[in-house]
């Protein structure tokens, strides 16, 4: 992912500015000064190390000057001491604790109260900025929040805070947009739908559901000029997506992609087996339950054993016979063509076919290629499909079985565009 913005400045990534300051004579400071390196902590001295079996506790006070951040005086006397607990990010599977012995002191010149600043301390938080930079880029991972928090030593609700800090702005609309829904149940929805570039292989965005209101008005708050950017448009046979694309995108080539036309073929042949079967013997209803796969299976595809099953199949029934012969020649005979005016030929003589059949089986299937004809022979023409999203689709389900659902929207969008991001 190309950029991520955060909403608070206390959670930018700690980045660590070597400071060899005060290297002097004397073992006792250049030691201390490589324990601070080593642990990666500025602007303090380390006084104390105390390792336990989980966890690792360190005693370090701040190396500041009596400076005013105010007037910039250093006539500046103590006022009291107190410590901070600070939890830094895990070293050696081990949780690890900052306790620092600060100092406030008042300015004889203005008044002023002020202490030595930590540069490392997150800004409202009793963490450091090094564990929110952990905690962000451990959030990539495919693995629960409450993994996390064990590992880290604080609460799901704390690292709850740090993401809601994050924001993932959308990528630009690309020449090939792809678009399609899937099951998130999240943010009081059942379904989300995700945008996606099929040249580019990356998510675009996820949006928090797929009903027609909110897909026009995500579309209409993009300038005009990027959405003519978009020159194919691929999506599944959806009506709402077909209404974005004429209304958002009319300049752009509508593709359906290939999967969600041709199983209309295998649904008409499931459900003619499905009809016959009622008719059989319990035996041969389950060996035809167990075999239909062979059914589905291009002919050119079987081997000799299987060929002589799908024979026997065949012969059990006139109208699974019949069925499959449209399968078969819907594959030989339309998806064998490499343009749309060959396809679309080819498809209107198998749909004539079809209807003089007679199985009412095929009736839905047919109704779906009259709706959608000219989007299914477009995909002759293009090699586009939606199946970048499908693997997609496939990986945010394993990210929802593991991190037990998300119901917050903002964190579960932030989940799956750090988990798909390409440049991890």
């Amino acid at each position: 992912m190309d950029i991520f913005v955060q909403k608070d400045s206390t959670c930018f990534p700690y980045h660590l500015k070597l400071n060899h300051h005060n290297i002097i004579k004397g073992g006792k400071q250049v030691q201390n000064n490589i324990t601070t390196l080593l642990l990666g902590i500025q602007d303090v001295e380390v006084t104390a190390v105390l390792e336990e079996r989980r966890l690792i506790t360190i005693d370090c006070k701040p190396v500041h000057d009596r400076v005013c951040p105010h007037c910039g005086s250093t006539h500046a006397w103590v006022h009291d001491h107190r410590k901070q607990v600070l939890r830094d990010a895990p070293m050696r599977r081990k949780h690890v604790l900052l306790r620092v012995k600060k100092t406030r002191y008042d300015c004889k010149d203005c008044g002023a109260r002020f202490e030595a600043p930590l540069s490392f301390a997150a800004k409202g938080k009793q963490m450091t900025k090094r564990l929110i930079a952990y905690v962000v880029d451990a959030f990539r991972d495919i693995r629960s929040v409450s993994e996390l928090a064990r590992e880290v030593g604080i609460s799901t609700t704390s690292i709850f805070r740090i993401v809601a800090c994050l924001f993932v702005p959308r990528q630009r609309l690309p020449r090939v947009f792809c678009i399609d829904e899937f099951k998130g149940d999240s943010g009081g929805s059942k379904y989300q739908t995700t945008l996606a570039d099929g040249e580019a292989h990356r998510i675009i965005d996820i949006l928090p559901t797929r009903y027609g209101k909110d897909l026009a008005a995500y579309f209409s708050s993009i300038d005009r000029a990027e959405r003519r950017g978009v020159e194919i448009f691929v999506s599944d046979m959806c009506g709402t997506f077909k209404g974005v694309r004429e209304t958002f995108f009319p300049q752009s080539t509508h593709v359906i992609d290939r999967y969600h036309f041709i199983r209309q073929v295998h649904w008409a042949l499931e459900n003619v087996r499905k009809r016959e079967q009622k008719r059989m013997t319990a035996t041969e209803r389950k060996w035809f339950k167990r075999s239909r796969s062979l059914l589905k299976k291009p002919a050119k595809d079987l081997t000799e054993a299987e060929k002589g099953l799908v024979a026997t199949m065949l012969e059990k029934s006139d109208a699974i016979r019949t069925a499959y012969v449209l399968k078969e020649g819907f594959y030989t005979y339309v998806l064998s063509r490499n343009d749309k005016e060959t396809a679309a030929t080819a498809l209107s003589k198998w749909m004539e076919e079809a209807k003089k059949g007679g199985q009412k089986e095929w009736r839905y299937c047919l109704r779906a290629y009259n709706n959608w004809f000219e989007e299914i022979t477009n995909s002759f023409d293009y090699p586009w499909s939606n199946g970048y999203v499908e693997g997609t689709h496939n990986k945010i389900k394993t990210v929802k079985r593991v991190a037990f659902g998300m119901q917050n929207f903002h964190h579960f969008r932030t989940k799956l565009l750090f988990v798909c991001s390409k440049d991890r």
